[in-house]
């Protein structure tokens, strides 16, 4: 049976660190260089093998990460829980935070389902290293696409959202009397009241949508491939 070295699991942890906040597939990567370093390491690191310990691994980094983005955005998510209780209790969804949880619940039922039913095609057929190389490619082909041919008004939503950003955490790194915060402190504050606006614009483009993104989703299952979405 094989098992991950100590230098395996920091090296593979590492990338996923790096590459799990980036539209460049960690799943991908993780596949690909152990093929790439040969040895010991495509043997131990081997993801379509039977039973292969190297996929309970990569499943608990993800789940690692995820727990780090949940402590990080633990607000955004207080509001959003709150908000599914609220909406069971009062039987309806009307606030931002209501529809964010819905649509959330909405969005991950496809992927859900794809996952359990596909789990061993997509781990057996799509996990060996020559098909990560090919989605990493084709998933590099769609972000330069993507950046491209972006949407006149995508493009401009961000640059409205640049700009209106850039000056309030300028003025949030000075002190300004009156005993109000500054420094790391107000720009956390204003990174906060963004996440609270930007949860209102996402709240906005309807279940349909969100059933689309999740189903999107089902991309991330493939490695090398980084699920793409388009709101703007």
């Amino acid at each position: 049976m094989t098992h991950l070295t100590f230098l395996e699991a920091a090296v593979v942890g590492l990338i996923q660190g790096v590459s799990e906040l980036f539209p460049v597939s960690s799943l991908g990567h993780n596949v690909l260089i152990p093929a790439l370093v040969g040895g010991s390491w495509a043997r131990d690191l081997n993801v379509a093998a039977p039973e292969s310990p190297y996929l309970a691994f990569i499943v608990g980094l993800h789940v690692a990460t995820a727990i780090a983005l949940l402590i990080y955005f633990w607000r955004d998510w207080v509001r959003i829980i709150g908000g599914f209780f609220t909406s069971i209790r009062d039987r309806q969804v009307h606030t931002a935070d209501q529809k964010l949880a819905w649509m959330i619940i909405l969005a991950t039922i496809l992927v859900g389902i794809a996952g359990l039913a596909f789990e061993h095609a997509f781990r057996v057929i799509f996990g060996k290293p020559v098909y990560a190389a090919v989605f990493l490619t084709v998933n590099g082909v769609i972000l330069v696409a993507g950046e491209r041919f972006q949407r006149r008004s995508s493009r401009e939503a961000d640059q409205k959202v640049a700009a209106e950003r850039v000056p309030a955490m300028t003025a949030a790194g000075h002190p300004s009397g009156g005993g109000q915060l500054f420094g790391h402190q107000a720009i956390r504050g204003q990174e906060i009241a963004a996440a609270v606006e930007s949860d209102q614009r996402l709240s906005a483009i309807g279940y349909a949508q969100a059933v689309a993104i999740g189903s999107a989703q089902i991309l991330a299952l493939l490695a090398g491939i980084w699920p793409f979405t388009a709101t703007g």
